[in-house]
């Protein structure tokens, strides 16, 4: 019945050895799941990573029925990525493992779903489910459970690399990286390319791309009035209500000093609006400590095919955000709209844009 000999150490190692070479957060924790199927030999293998403050989760799967389509193998289309409510065996799971410290393991007709916590610095970041036609034995759930304490470990190293030291956003030098993993999947609705590590997520073939830059206003005084100490504080807590308001696949920069970036993955412009208006309202209703209200100023615009570099994308969107500070701040404008209504004009000149 056992799945995992110690015959096969040597080979785990090996592929362990493997995923540390890996330096791309999205392509480890779907690198790891992959692993992880071939190990067990069970062709579904499910990651959900929690967010702390709703029922919300972004689920990562490996289907290997999948990834076998008609054409061959295709280990890309064999990745599902997306946000959702938490499923409710999963909630009894982690009720389960908060309660007993144990592993989660029932059996349905003929199967088993067997659930690991996947532990983090301030307790458990999400649950891998697994579906099996048998029961593992303490020894395989030892294995199992010592492979995710590795990754996670592992994984919380990349993290750190990745991620601002305050507001734990991620940071500058991640922002083209994941740029160019868009630009990828815009580039992949016209023309087929190679699996690159970019998620593939389901039915996003009219789904577009809206970044936005976030600027608190009078930042300076806020230091000036209250010290750099309070000054932190309004930065961490605004980061922690950017996690409450946006969801856990939006992507959450923090640019540097007082300016932060969303990229989100909506349907269209007016979805994106409502997402970054929202977030504008929420900042200006909510009360920091000692300093009281605080507001921000908003710029966003479409990353489109045409633009591919990070610069022009940011540099779009900055127009806006500058256009929204010298016209009372505590608003948001699109580039696309000042653009539409004449504010700003664009010629293009051997193949470059200039603003006016």
């Amino acid at each position: 019945m056992l799945q995992i000999h110690p015959s096969k150490t040597p080979v785990i190692l090996d592929k362990v050895a493997s995923l540390t070479t890996i330096r791309d957060i999205d392509i480890f924790e779907f690198s790891f799941l992959k692993t992880l199927a071939g190990m067990l030999n069970v062709n579904i293998v499910s990651l959900y990573k929690c967010q702390n403050f709703n029922e919300s989760c972004r689920l990562i799967q490996y289907n290997v029925n999948i990834a076998a389509s008609e054409d061959g193998y295709d280990e890309s289309h064999g990745i599902r990525v997306e946000t959702i409510n938490m499923p409710e065996e999963i909630k009894r799971a982690r009720d389960w493992v908060d309660a007993t410290g144990e592993i989660y393991s029932v059996k349905k007709e003929d199967k088993f779903n067997i659930v690991y916590p996947v532990a983090g610095l301030q307790g458990n970041v999400g649950y891998l489910s697994i579906i099996i036609n048998h029961q593992l034995s303490n020894a395989d759930n030892l294995v199992i459970s010592s492979l995710l304490s590795i990754s996670q470990n592992f994984h919380s190293l990349l993290e750190e690399n990745q991620k601002d030291k305050l507001t734990g956003l991620l940071n500058r030098k991640t922002f083209d990286d994941n740029i160019a993993k868009i630009q990828n999947i815009l580039n992949s609705r016209i023309v087929d390319t190679p699996y690159l590590g970019e998620e593939k997520r389901q039915n996003d073939s009219s789904d577009e791309f809206w970044l936005c830059i976030i600027d608190i206003d009078f930042f300076k005084k806020i230091n000036d009035n209250f010290g750099h100490v309070y000054g932190d504080e309004v930065l961490l807590m605004l980061s922690q209500e950017m996690r409450k308001a946006f969801r856990p696949d939006d992507l959450l920069f923090r640019f540097g000093g007082e300016e932060f970036v969303v990229i989100v993955k909506v349907k269209n412009k007016q979805e994106a609006e409502l997402v970054f208006e929202r977030f504008r309202v929420a900042i200006e209703k909510f009360r920091f400590p000692q300093v009281g209200q605080v507001t921000i100023s908003l710029g966003a615009t479409l990353i489109m095919q045409e633009h591919a570099i990070g610069s022009d994308i940011v540099g779009r969107a900055d127009d806006a955000l500058y256009y929204a500070k010298e016209h009372g701040r505590n608003k948001l404008f699109f580039y696309e709209d000042l653009l539409a209504n004449g504010i700003f004009t664009e010629t293009v000149e051997d193949g470059d844009v200039e603003l006016f």
